[in-house]
């Protein structure tokens, strides 16, 4: 579906050039983590974590591939590896609808950033592999995968609670304490980054402070209330011309929000997945919103797997085939217009 959406992209959306990479699966955030992956940091890019850009270099080093094939490789190996762990997941969970979150995962709308040059496949792979081996009880592989998820995205903290949950669930005849330790490294992704902004530039909250730096409106020293961001959504949309594609951004934005929020509330309601799963899906959704904008949130939500299994247990099958086929059109629209060098998410 991607190469199809690569080939009508130019007959639905002229070509805004500024933001583009090297390849068109590379726009944006793309620049920036190659430019990591061969140089480092420079000024402002410590908004971006630095696993992936890590693992880009050092397999580029190692095959003698260019870096920017490297990266395509990476995300595209760990999106199959992810999507087949994924799947596996949602049958621990629910046998019978295991196959639909798969399908939802795929036709999300902004789920061609698991083909692109971003994070979404690393860190879908290692933060589904962090939860099986959770729910398996193999604790030295969940702490292990979860260090490496928060060092690939803040987001990879979030995990902690839903595995220490796991693990304090176990009968204690069958808990080791020494595993508490392996689930503690969890953390310590974040931890060693922060150590190093702190050693580096001497600030270990960069990560933050850098956001403004990549416009819409993010906020990088105060942290901003969800009411005053809904409240500014509220005045963009009665205040942008409507036909203008800032507008159409901004209603995307909001919708897809709304929309966690609401499948968050319905997971607590069919209580088809743990309720420490959904805390770790509102906190992805909501932690973001901090920085003063709900900018990027489409793309924040793939983080939020859990929902796609909540969704994918709706007993409706129409419901889901209809929600199937919206989320194909926005993939078709929005990752047309990305490949084009429009800011989506």
């Amino acid at each position: 579906m991607l190469s199809g959406i690569e080939q009508i992209a130019p007959f639905l959306w002229p070509l805004r050039e500024g933001f583009l990479g090297p390849t068109h699966w590379a726009n944006f955030d793309g620049v920036h983590y190659l430019s990591i992956a061969r140089s480092g940091y420079y000024t402002y890019e410590q908004a971006f974590f630095p696993f992936y850009s890590t693992l880009i270099r050092w397999i580029s080093q190692i095959t003698g591939l260019s870096d920017v094939v490297t990266a395509l490789v990476v995300s595209h190996v760990s999106f199959l590896g992810g999507l087949i762990l994924f799947y596996d997941l949602a049958r621990l969970i629910n046998r019978r609808n295991a196959l639909w979150s798969v399908v939802l995962v795929l036709l999300f709308p902004t789920s061609f950033f698991f083909a692109s040059v971003y994070t979404e496949s690393l860190f879908f792979l290692l933060a589904v592999v962090c939860l099986i081996a959770a729910k398996r009880n193999v604790w030295w592989l969940a702490g292990l995968c979860g260090m490496l998820v928060s060092n690939t995205r803040l987001f990879g903290v979030f995990l902690y609670p839903v595995v220490l949950w796991q693990f304090l669930k176990e009968r204690q005849t069958t808990r080791q304490w020494q595993d508490l330790l392996f689930i503690s490294l969890i953390p310590v992704g974040l931890i060693a980054y922060m150590w190093y902004l702190a050693s580096s530039i001497g600030d270990p909250l960069a990560f933050f402070h850098a956001q403004p730096a990549f416009g819409a409106g993010r906020s990088g020293g105060t942290l901003i209330i969800l009411p005053q961001v809904l409240w500014r959504y509220m005045r963009i949309l009665t205040s942008v011309w409507p036909s203008s594609f800032i507008y159409a951004v901004s209603v995307f934005e909001l919708t897809i929000f709304l929309f966690g929020l609401w499948v968050v509330w319905l997971g607590l309601r069919m209580r088809v997945v743990g309720a420490v799963y959904l805390v770790y899906a509102l906190l992805v959704l909501v932690i973001p919103t901090l920085t003063g904008t709900l900018s990027s949130i489409p793309r924040y939500f793939l983080s939020a797997f859990p929902l796609f299994i909540v969704l994918a247990n709706m007993h409706n099958t129409k419901i889901k085939a209809l929600i199937a086929m919206v989320f194909s059109i926005g993939l078709i629209v929005f990752g047309a217009a990305f490949l084009r060098g429009h800011f989506v998410s």
